[in-house]
Order: structure tokens, then C-alpha cells, then sequence
């Protein structure tokens, strides 16, 4: 009998130290996954020499967990149980399971609701709010293009160009004024005497890509009118921004452009323009299915609170198309490319000045401006293809200097035969400015 109960006792003891074994690794699974939910991130913080430590995933440790703590308490009750008792256990777990369940489904749900009802569904007015603050959108991005562009106090004009600048773009020389145009001195708003003011509207290509300041086409543009020596001021005020589209086009003519009483505004195309913007304001998608919000909240709480923002500024590579916002998303396309080119002619019509689209058209813009009767120049019809080496690439989206030299002139010629380049006549009683 002596060695049948020592082995008995031995077995209780090894069985009791497997189980409190069993239920202290709980217990630490348990601990890691409240610190967890405490700091709402996967490091939890030790005492010791007050360092963050990598837990791992929570899903492990919850479940890990569970089956630490339901093997030990199944170890303790294994001399007390029979088959109808384990069969009652696990009827328990079932329901432990099946409750755990449904409270996180309705609570990623209630989570959902909220976040929709309370910042999605007004995201546009948040954003306004934001913009009458005195805030804006951080730009998140590694694109070089980053640190000559800021968010606008407009949403729907999204960026423009940053004023003041004066440094190395692409081993280029880029300044702009006080306004945002990429120029080397300021334009006063009252028109001078005898002169002519340009507008340019356009993206990347009259902006002056990979090319040194005042070889763009519209300060070339500037030069060669200038030359004449007719007695005209001839100025052209280049507003084009890189990955601009038409709508944010015509919202730059609406907000920038008109101040300065233009006699010509010329819009430079480029085909991406039926496409978004560079830059995008892109509005959180609180019904998306590829995450959990809750999940989120519990254990990366800063990404969550980053989401709390009604719209993220972000570049092309980064944007979900169907996030956009719905007021941007509109400008794409035919529909919306229409449209754009539909208010610049009111507002030539308005503001009596010319309009003209030019640079290398397809036939879906070319029908777009015979449709809404803006007045076009197609670089394509007008510059056969062969006329300058192709290293000019006065056809591509971005000329090389000699190209700019090339669409100035042309652009010059274009202008005069049409008879937009006589100077107006100012308004009795306003007073013309001085140079800057």
C-alpha cells in the first residue's frame, strides 16, 4: 500500500504543480494583455530601468491565455469530475465563447457607428473648421515634391506652391514670389498703363519641370513679348502647380487669378489632367471591412486617434481613389473636365478676358473645347512632329528648355494672330501701378 499511496501523492503533487504552473502562465498572458489594453499598443512598460518591451501579437496572449487558464482549472477539477460535469464545463466554455463573440461584434459595430455619424458623415465641415482654425492637414509623404507645396485654406483647391521660395529643386534653381508663382519678383494687382497681362493656368509641364527658373515658357514668354519694343508691358503670371488637374485649374483662376484683372488666360493641358491631383484630401472610410476599428482602438490607439482627423492629406501612391472626397472626385474625367472648362469660359465672360487651352491635345479634350466653345491651340496639329529634334520633347508633359523656347514662341505667334495681345484701356478713375 505505501508505494501505491506515495506514487497517489506524487501524482496529486505533479498534477497541483502543473495546474498553478498552467494558471501563473494565465495569469502573465492576462497581465502583458491588460498592459496592453493600458497603453493601447503592442509595447508594454517595465519598472526596469523604465524601457518598452515588445509583447507580440494580443490574439496570442489572449488565447494562450484562456488555454492556460482552462487546462489548470481542468487539472484541479479532474478528481471531481465526472463525465456529466466535463460535459457541463464545456457547455460553459461554449457560451463563454459564443457571449465573448457577439460583445466584440457589437462593439466594433457600435465603434463603426459612431465614427460615421460623428465624423465622416460631416467631414467637409470638420475640414472647414480646421482651415477658420488656423489648421491644416499634415503632409505625409516622401515625395520631393513635398517641401515646395502646402495645403490651401480652400479644400477643394487641396495645395498650391509655397511663396517665397528661393532654393535647389531638382538640381534646378526654383524661386516664386509672394504669391505662389513661380517667378522671380512680385506682380502688383493694379494693372499698369499700356500693358498686357498673361495668366498661365497649368501642371507640372508649364510649371517648368527639370528646368532652371526662367526657362518655363511663360516667363519665356514674358521675355520675347518684352523684346517687341512696342511700347507694351507684356507680363505673365505663371500659377501653374505641379499635379495640378482642370478643376483645381479653374478653382486657382476663381481664387488666385482674377485679382489681377488677366487680358489672357492660357490653360496648359496635359492629358493626366482628366485624372485627381497629385495631392489628395482623402476622407476615412469607417465602413471599410480590411480592419477593426476596435482591434485599433485597443491596441494601436495612436493610429486610431490619428483616423480621428476628417480627411488625410496624401500623395497619388498612397490615396484610396474611393476615399476621395466627393467635391474632388467630381473634377475627373470628361464630366468633370467639362465642367471645369465650362466655369473658366463664364468667368472670361464675366471678367472680360480671353481663354485658350494649349499644349498637346487628344481628341477628347479637342471635342470638349469645341463643345463648350473655349478657344484651343494643339501643339499636335499646330508643331508637326519633325520640325525640332526630338530631344526638344515639345510634345511631352515635360519639355526641356529648348522645348519651352519652342512653345513660347509659338504660343507668342498664336496670341498676336488672334489679336489678344492689344493693351487695354483702364477704367476712369483707376489709378496704375508702379513697378514692384
Amino acid at each position: 500500500m505505501l508505494p501505491e499511496l506515495e506514487n497517489h501523492r506524487l501524482t496529486r503533487n505533479l498534477r497541483l504543480a502543473a495546474a498553478l504552473g498552467l494558471l501563473a502562465m494565465g495569469a502573465v498572458m492576462a497581465l502583458k494583455l491588460g498592459l496592453m489594453l493600458w497603453h493601447g499598443g503592442v509595447t508594454v512598460w517595465i519598472i526596469y530601468a523604465g524601457k518598452g518591451l515588445y509583447a507580440g501579437h494580443p490574439y496570442r496572449y489572449f488565447f494562450c491565455g484562456l488555454a492556460d487558464f482552462l487546462g489548470g482549472y481542468s487539472l484541479l477539477m479532474l478528481p471531481r469530475y465526472r463525465g456529466r460535469d466535463w460535459g457541463r464545463l464545456a457547455g460553459k466554455v461554449a457560451l463563454l465563447a459564443i457571449s465573448i463573440g457577439l460583445t466584440l461584434v457589437l462593439a466594433e459595430v457600435a465603434i463603426r457607428t459612431y465614427l460615421v455619424t460623428r465624423l465622416q458623415a460631416n467631414s467637409m465641415e470638420r475640414l472647414k473648421q480646421m482651415y477658420r482654425a488656423g489648421k491644416k492637414p499634415e503632409v505625409h509623404t516622401t515625395h520631393p515634391m513635398s517641401i515646395i507645396i502646402r495645403p490651401t485654406d480652400d479644400p477643394r483647391l487641396v495645395y498650391d506652391l509655397q511663396p517665397n521660395l528661393n532654393m535647389d529643386f531638382g538640381h534646378k534653381l526654383l524661386r516664386t514670389n509672394r504669391d505662389g508663382m513661380r517667378a522671380d519678383h512680385d506682380y502688383p494687382r493694379a494693372r499698369r498703363p499700356h500693358s498686357v497681362r498673361l495668366v498661365g493656368l497649368g501642371d507640372s509641364g508649364m510649371f517648368g519641370w527639370s528646368v532652371e527658373q526662367g526657362e518655363e515658357y511663360m516667363a519665356v514668354l514674358e521675355r520675347l513679348l518684352n523684346q517687341r519694343g512696342d511700347g507694351v508691358v507684356y507680363e505673365a503670371l505663371n500659377f501653374a502647380v505641379p499635379g495640378y488637374n482642370t478643376q483645381l485649374e479653374a478653382e486657382t483662376l476663381r481664387l488666385k487669378a482674377l485679382p489681377f484683372q488677366p487680358d489672357v488666360v492660357v490653360v496648359g493641358w496635359c492629358e493626366n489632367d482628366f485624372g485627381l491631383p497629385f495631392f489628395m484630401l482623402e476622407v476615412q472610410n469607417f465602413r471599410r471591412r480590411d480592419i477593426s476599428f476596435l482591434q485599433r482602438f485597443l491596441f494601436s490607439r495612436q493610429t486610431f486617434l490619428d483616423e480621428l482627423q476628417p480627411v488625410a492629406f496624401k500623395e497619388q501612391r498612397d490615396f484610396n481613389v474611393t476615399n476621395v472626397m466627393a467635391e474632388i472626385k467630381s473634377g475627373t474625367d470628361t464630366g468633370g473636365v467639362r465642367q471645369a472648362l465650362e466655369q473658366m469660359k463664364a468667368l472670361s465672360q464675366q471678367h472680360d478676358f480671353h481663354l485658350l487651352v494649349f499644349g498637346p491635345m487628344g481628341r477628347d479634350i479637342l471635342q470638349l473645347c469645341r463643345e463648350t466653345g473655349v478657344a484651343y491651340y494643339s501643339t499636335y496639329e499646330k508643331i508637326a512632329a519633325d520640325k525640332y529634334p526630338a530631344e526638344y520633347a515639345v510634345h511631352f508633359m515635360h519639355p526641356r528648355p529648348e522645348g519651352h523656347r519652342v512653345l513660347a514662341e509659338h504660343l507668342a505667334q498664336e496670341l498676336d494672330a488672334r489679336g489678344w495681345l492689344k493693351p487695354r484701356t483702364l477704367p476712369r478713375g483707376v489709378a496704375p501701378a508702379t513697378a514692384p
